[in-house]
C-alpha cells in the first residue's frame, strides 16, 4: 500500500496562496475592530435586588409588590447609585432557597386545610410525608363543605352586633356583660361637659319647597348657580374634595352627562329627579372645598360663611329632589351617590352626628339595590363600566363606615363585605396601583380592628403590629415622616400628598385608640418620658415584638413601643401630619376629621403632661393650638373655636401646676388629675376607649325628659287566666 500524504502537509501552491491570504487579512481586519470597541458598560437594574434573586417579577415600586406579598417590606432594595455591584447572582443558590421557600408555603397551605377537614384520616401522619394529589384534593373539597356547615373562627366575637341572634346568645352577652373597654365600637358614655355645644344645629334638609312635583322641580331648576358658575363648582369639586372626602374622583364623562341634562334642564329633571339631586350634592362640595382657591390660595375671614349659605341651599335642593325621586322606595345609584357626597359636606361643616344617621339611610339603600354583591352575579349583568362604578361605590362605602365608627367609637354599619371585590383601577401607573391597593387592605385591617372584642393585651398588639406592617406596604414616595415638614423636602404633588398625610393620621389614630386600652402594671405617674418630639416613621413589624437584627450586628435592637409609649408616639405624629396640612397643604384644613384627629392627639399629650410632669410634647401642642385659633378666627370650622376652648383650659391648668411647683405650694399629685375645677373626673391618657370628642352632647348620658316617654309592656301582661 502506498502511503497518502494528508493536504495539510503538502506544500502550498500559488492557487492555494491566494485563497487563503485573504482571508488571514479578513481575519485580522475583524480582531483590530473587536479591540476597537468601547468596554460595554454594566446594564442598570431596574427590578430590586430581592426580585432579582428570587426570579420574580418586580413592578419596580419600592417597596415592590412582591416584597409586600411575601411581608418583606423592609429588604426592598434597589441599585440605582453609580459604581454599584452588578456582580451576577448565584443562581444555583437562588433556586434552591426559593424552592425550600416554596415547600415551606405549601406545608403552611396543606396545614390550613387539614385544620378545618372533619375527617382525620387524611392526614400526614408527619410533616416529612407527602400527601399526593388527589388526597390534598379530597381534603379541598372536604374543607370547602364543612366551611358552609361550620365556620370555625379563630376569635369569639359572638355578641349583640355580630354574633348570632339568638335568644341564648342574648341571654348570654347579658349575664356576662362587663363595662370594662373591651371594644373600640363599645366606648364608655360621656356626659355632658361644659365645653359641650350649647345650641344644636339645624336640620340640614329643611322644606323650602312645595310638595308636589309640578312646582317643585321649576322652583328648585331656580336654585341652579350661572352656568359658567356651576361649571366652576363641578371642577373645583373633581380637583380639590377627593384629599378630604373621598379616595376617587369622577371621571370626564360626568361632565358630559350633565351637559346632556341642562341641555332640557326641566323635562330631564321632572323625569330624573335623582340626576338634579346628584347636580346639588356636587355644587355644595365644590362650593365648600373651593372657597382657598377662590380667595386666591389664602384662608379670608368670611369667604367660608357666605359659601357655606349657599352650600345649605345646595344640600336641601338635593334632598328634596331625591324626595321627587321617591329614593327610599326606589333607590338608584344616582341617589346613592347623593347621599354619600352629602356626608362629607354635614361632616366639614360641623354636623358629624347628622353624617352619621343619614348614612344608616344610605347603607339600607345600597343593600335594596344589591350593592354588596358581586356584580357579575346580577340578572341580568351591568355592562363593565357599570360593574366597576357599583364596585367603587360599595369599598368607598366600606371606608366611610369604618371612619363614621371609628371617629364616634359606635358599631360598624355595614354588618359584612359581601362578595363584591374591590375595583380594579384602569391606570398603569404602579403607584397609583399600589395606593389603591393599600386603601383596600387598610379598610379591611380597620373593619377588622372595630369589629373585634374582648381586646386583651394580645390582641392589641397584633393589630398594632399589622397596622405597622401595612404601612410599610405603602410606596415609598408616599410614606409621610417628620422630613415633610421641611421646606427644602420635595414632596409627591396634590392630591396624593394630601392623601399620604391623610392615611398616615389615620393609621396612627388606630394606634392610639388600640393602645389607649393596654393594660399597663406600672403606674401613670411613673413613667419616665417616652417618646421624643420628633417622631420616626411607623417602624416595621412582623409577628415578633422587636425589630430583627441587621446583617452582621451583635446588639439586640430596641423592643417595639407599646402601651402609653406608643400613645404618645403616634399622638406626636399624628400632629405633624396636621401641622404638614397647615403649612404645605392649606386647602384640605377643609377636612374635619383630620382636624378632630388633631385635637384628640393635643388633649392626649396635655393630659401626659399633667399626670407625669412631662412638658416636652407641650411646644408642639401649642403649635396645633395656634392653627386651631386660625381657623376659629377665619372662619373656616364651627367647631374649631370648641376645640380653642378645651385646649386653652388644658393649657391654663398645666401653667397654673407649673407655677405652683415653682412657688413651692401643696402638691397637687395626691389629688390626681380630676380635682381641677371641672365638672366630673377627668380623662386620663391610658384606660379609656373612643376618640375626645367635640360635637359630642352626651347623646349616652342620663338627661330628664321634658315630658315621660310611652312606657312598653309585654301584650296580655294585663289579662287574667281563665280556667278551661
Amino acid at each position: 500500500m502506498t502511503e497518502m500524504t494528508p493536504t495539510w502537509t503538502q506544500p502550498s501552491t500559488s492557487s492555494s496562496t491566494e485563497n487563503i491570504h485573504p482571508a488571514d487579512d479578513t481575519l485580522t481586519g475583524n480582531d483590530a475592530s473587536k479591540k476597537k470597541k468601547p468596554p460595554q458598560q454594566p446594564r442598570q437594574l431596574l427590578s430590586c435586588t430581592k426580585c432579582r434573586e428570587r426570579k420574580v417579577k418586580c413592578d419596580r415600586t419600592k417597596p415592590c409588590s412582591a416584597c409586600c406579598a411575601r411581608g418583606q417590606p423592609k429588604e426592598c432594595h434597589f441599585v440605582v447609585a453609580e459604581g454599584g455591584d452588578y456582580s451576577p447572582i448565584q443562581q444555583s443558590y437562588e433556586l434552591r432557597k426559593l424552592r425550600a421557600e416554596n415547600l415551606r408555603l405549601k406545608e403552611r397551605l396543606r396545614a390550613g386545610v387539614f385544620s378545618l377537614a372533619d375527617d382525620q384520616s387524611d392526614r400526614p401522619t408527619s410533616p416529612d410525608r407527602p400527601v399526593s394529589e388527589t388526597s390534598w384534593m379530597r381534603a379541598m373539597k372536604r374543607s370547602t363543605s364543612s366551611r358552609q356547615r361550620r365556620f370555625k373562627s379563630q376569635e369569639q366575637s359572638d355578641n349583640l352586633y355580630f354574633g348570632s341572634p339568638g335568644l341564648a346568645n342574648v341571654i348570654n352577652d347579658f349575664a356576662n356583660l362587663q363595662v370594662g373597654p373591651q371594644s373600640l365600637t363599645h366606648a364608655m358614655p360621656r356626659g355632658a361637659d361644659i365645653y359641650a355645644p350649647q345650641n344644636s344645629p339645624a336640620f340640614p334638609f329643611a322644606t323650602m319647597w312645595p310638595a308636589y312635583p309640578q312646582a317643585c322641580i321649576p322652583a328648585l331648576l331656580k336654585c341652579l348657580p350661572p352656568r359658567d358658575e356651576l361649571l366652576s363648582y363641578l371642577e373645583t369639586f373633581q380637583c380639590r374634595a377627593q384629599s378630604c372626602s373621598f379616595p376617587h374622583v369622577p371621571d370626564e364623562i360626568t361632565a358630559t352627562e350633565i351637559e346632556r341634562f341642562l341641555s332640557d334642564a326641566q323635562k330631564n329633571a321632572e323625569m330624573f329627579p335623582d340626576m338634579l339631586a346628584l347636580l346639588f350634592a356636587a355644587l355644595a362640595q365644590g362650593s365648600q372645598n373651593g372657597v382657598f382657591d377662590k380667595c386666591g390660595g389664602k384662608w379670608v375671614e368670611g369667604a367660608m360663611e357666605a359659601e357655606s349659605k349657599k352650600g345649605d341651599v345646595y344640600v336641601a335642593a338635593a334632598m328634596q329632589a331625591l324626595r321627587m325621586a321617591s329614593f327610599m322606595n326606589r333607590p338608584t345609584l344616582l341617589a346613592i351617590q347623593t347621599l354619600i357626597m352629602i356626608g362629607p359636606y354635614l361632616t366639614n361643616s360641623g354636623r358629624f352626628l347628622d353624617a352619621w344617621a343619614l348614612f344608616g339611610i344610605t347603607i339600607r339603600l345600597a343593600h335594596s339595590i344589591g350593592l354588596h354583591r358581586n356584580p357579575k352575579y346580577l340578572d341580568p349583568a351591568p355592562p363593565l363600566r357599570e360593574c366597576a362604578l357599583r364596585q367603587t361605590l360599595w369599598w368607598w362605602m366600606l371606608h366611610m363606615d369604618q371612619q363614621y365608627s371609628m371617629t364616634l367609637g359606635r358599631p360598624l354599619g355595614i354588618s359584612g363585605i359581601g362578595d363584591c371585590s374591590p375595583p380594579e383601577p384602569l391606570t398603569t401607573n404602579p403607584t397609583i396601583l399600589r395606593l389603591g391597593e393599600f386603601v383596600n387592605q387598610f379598610t379591611v385591617l380597620a373593619r377588622q380592628i372595630l369589629s373585634s372584642d374582648r381586646l386583651t393585651n394580645g390582641k392589641i398588639d397584633s393589630f398594632t403590629d399589622r397596622l405597622r406592617a401595612l404601612w410599610d406596604t405603602m410606596p415609598e414616595m408616599l410614606q409621610f415622616d417628620e422630613s415633610w415638614l421641611d421646606e427644602s423636602k420635595e414632596t409627591p404633588e396634590w392630591p396624593l400628598d394630601a392623601m399620604a398625610a391623610v392615611f398616615y393620621g389615620k393609621t396612627h389614630n388606630y394606634l392610639i385608640l388600640l393602645n389607649r386600652q393596654r393594660i399597663d402594671n406600672r403606674s401613670p405617674m411613673s413613667h419616665s418620658p417616652v417618646a421624643s418630639t420628633a417622631t420616626p416613621p411607623i417602624p416595621a413589624a412582623g409577628p415578633s415584638t422587636v425589630i430583627p437584627p441587621p446583617s452582621g450586628s451583635t446588639t439586640p435592637p430596641p423592643p417595639l413601643p407599646r402601651g402609653r409609649a406608643l400613645v404618645i408616639s403616634s399622638s406626636n405624629a399624628l400632629l405633624s401630619a396636621f401641622l404638614f396640612f397647615y403649612h404645605h397643604v392649606p386647602a384640605a384644613l377643609i377636612c374635619w376629621t383630620m382636624g378632630q384627629q388633631a385635637f384628640n392627639s393635643c388633649m392626649i399629650l396635655l393630659l401626659d403632661a399633667l399626670e407625669t410632669g412631662n412638658v416636652e410634647h407641650i411646644p408642639r401642642v401649642q403649635r396645633a393650638y395656634a392653627v386651631f385659633v386660625e381657623l376659629e378666627r377665619k372662619g373656616v370650622h364651627k367647631l374649631a373655636g370648641l376645640a380653642v376652648g378645651r385646649v386653652s383650659w388644658g393649657l391654663a391648668l398645666l401653667r397654673r401646676r407649673e407655677k405652683e411647683a415653682a412657688e413651692g405650694e401643696a402638691s397637687m399629685a395626691g389629688m390626681g388629675v380630676g380635682a381641677t375645677g371641672m365638672d366630673g373626673p377627668m380623662d386620663t391618657v391610658m384606660g379609656n376607649t373612643g376618640m375626645l370628642l367635640l360635637e359630642d352632647p352626651g347623646l349616652q348620658s342620663f338627661k330628664p325628659e321634658s315630658f315621660a316617654p310611652l312606657g312598653w309592656d309585654m301584650a296580655g301582661r294585663n289579662l287574667h287566666a281563665h280556667a278551661a
